[in-house]
C-alpha cells in the first residue's frame, strides 16, 4: 500500500514539475500576426510610437456577405408536388359551381377518402342524407364529391344515391 502512495505521489511530482517546465511557454504567440515593419521613409513621417506600445496593424477591408455567399438554387427531387385531394379543386376555374349535381349519403355514417380506395386516409366522414357534390362520372366504384364545407375527396358509390334517404 505505501508503495503505490509512492508511485501516485512520484507521478504527481513529474506532472507538476513537466507542468512547470512547460507552461512558461505561451504557445499562442505562434498564431499571432506579427507587427508590420514601416520602411525606414514610412517612419520619418509617423508619429514614433511609446517603446511600450505595440503598433496594432489596421484590419482588413469587409467583405459584405452577399459578395461570398454563392446563389442558391432549390432543388426538391422527386415527382412534381401536388395539393392534397381535399384542396386539390379549390383554385380551379374549372370547377363545377355549387348549384350543379347533388347527391345524398345513404349510409349511417360514411368515410370521404383522399384517394379512391380503402388504403387512402380518411378526409372527413359523412352522416346519412348529407348533400355532396359529384364532381366527375357517378357511376364508377368510387366517386369524386366535393363536401359542404369545401372538402374533396372520394366516397364509394354504393353508398351515393340521387334521391334522399
Amino acid at each position: 500500500m505505501i508503495r503505490l502512495g509512492a508511485l501516485v505521489l512520484g507521478t504527481l511530482a513529474g506532472l507538476f514539475l513537466l507542468l512547470g517546465v512547460l507552461g512558461d511557454k505561451d504557445l499562442r504567440a505562434e498564431r499571432r500576426p506579427m507587427p508590420q515593419v514601416q520602411p525606414a521613409a514610412e517612419e520619418a513621417e509617423a508619429p514614433e510610437a511609446a517603446p511600450d506600445q505595440i503598433v496594432q496593424p489596421s484590419p482588413p477591408a469587409v467583405v459584405q456577405a452577399a459578395a461570398q455567399t454563392p446563389a442558391q438554387v432549390q432543388r426538391f427531387p422527386g415527382p412534381a408536388l401536388r395539393p392534397s385531394p381535399e384542396h386539390a379543386d379549390a383554385d380551379r376555374a374549372d370547377a363545377p359551381a355549387s348549384n350543379g349535381p347533388v347527391l345524398y349519403v345513404t349510409g349511417n355514417r360514411v368515410n370521404v377518402r383522399a384517394g379512391p380506395s380503402t388504403g387512402d386516409g380518411v378526409v372527413t366522414a359523412l352522416d346519412r342524407g348529407a348533400a355532396v357534390q359529384p364532381l366527375g362520372p357517378t357511376d364508377g366504384e368510387w366517386v369524386n364529391i366535393r363536401v359542404a364545407n369545401g372538402n374533396a375527396g372520394y366516397v364509394a358509390g354504393r353508398f351515393l344515391s340521387a334521391t334522399a334517404p
